[in-house]
């Protein structure tokens, strides 16, 4: 019997509390000096996709409305850029993310989630057009035993050196079997106590998204965080929240 979502969470606290070192980065989402960071590398998650939206809230306490408003922005079907739920993220400071992370041309991000779901089409590759969320449900509709089922988030110019901020998902790989949709999600850098919580809803809920769609039950969910980290100073969140604390989220 697997861990529900919740037990994983505070498992995932345990290991970042307990097994994490000090680290000193130069820089912060790569256009900003970072302070004392504590973090766990290489982290594997191994739980269930909850067969519910009302069931995935309860048990991964994201931060709405805004996750599944913010998720309906990632699949409504258009590569938004900014888009508008950015926002209402909790924690977006208006004057000062828009002067770090809006600073190309139209006020526009160095991407979006949107743009990621949904390239442009026309944009080709190395041989062949680049291909979109659509395009990885009809891989499955076509062959419900593909290997294929990949959707990236990152691109190959996001390993170029251009300074700015990247993409922290790399991806999300489907997988059906005995009728059950399972999720392996590839994040290379997750912030436990801002993004955490609301990237394990949103990926659960593209599982229970693209499960609707064909038409099947949702099955188990993997993720692996290549760093897992919080700010040194906000540890105490974390602690206050394996002690049952339900103020232990509030920020400091």
């Amino acid at each position: 019997m697997k861990k529900d979502l919740s037990q994983t969470i505070k498992e995932a606290y345990g290991f970042l509390l307990h097994k994490g070192k000090i680290v000193n980065p130069n820089k912060w989402q790569s256009v900003t000096f970072c302070v004392e960071t504590l973090e766990y590398c290489n982290l594997y998650l191994d739980s269930e996709i909850p067969k519910t939206e009302k069931e995935l809230a309860t048990l991964s306490s994201p931060d709405l409305p805004w996750s599944e408003d913010h998720f309906q922005e990632r699949i409504f079907g258009e590569p938004l850029n900014p888009g508008d739920q950015y926002k209402n993220w909790p924690w977006y400071s208006h004057l000062r993310d828009n002067k770090r992370f809006r600073n190309n041309e139209g006020g526009k991000f160095s991407h979006t989630y949107m743009e990621r779901f949904w390239p442009p089409k026309e944009l080709k590759g190395i041989r062949f057009n680049y291909g979109n969320l659509n395009d990885v449900i009809e891989k499955l509709r076509e062959d419900r035993f593909s290997r294929q089922a990949y959707l990236s988030i990152w691109y190959p110019e996001d390993q170029s050196n251009n300074s700015v901020r990247v993409p922290c998902t790399l991806g999300y790989y489907f997988i059906l079997r005995d009728n059950k949709l399972s999720l392996t999600y590839h994040i290379r850098s997750c912030d436990a106590v801002r993004h955490f919580r609301n990237d394990i809803y949103m990926a659960c809920r593209l599982a229970q998204h693209v499960a609707l769609i064909l038409k099947v039950e949702v099955g188990g969910f993997y993720m692996w965080i290549g760093s897992f980290h919080c700010f040194q100073a906000e540890a105490k969140i974390l602690k206050r929240i394996l002690k049952g604390d339900k103020n232990g989220e509030e920020k400091i």
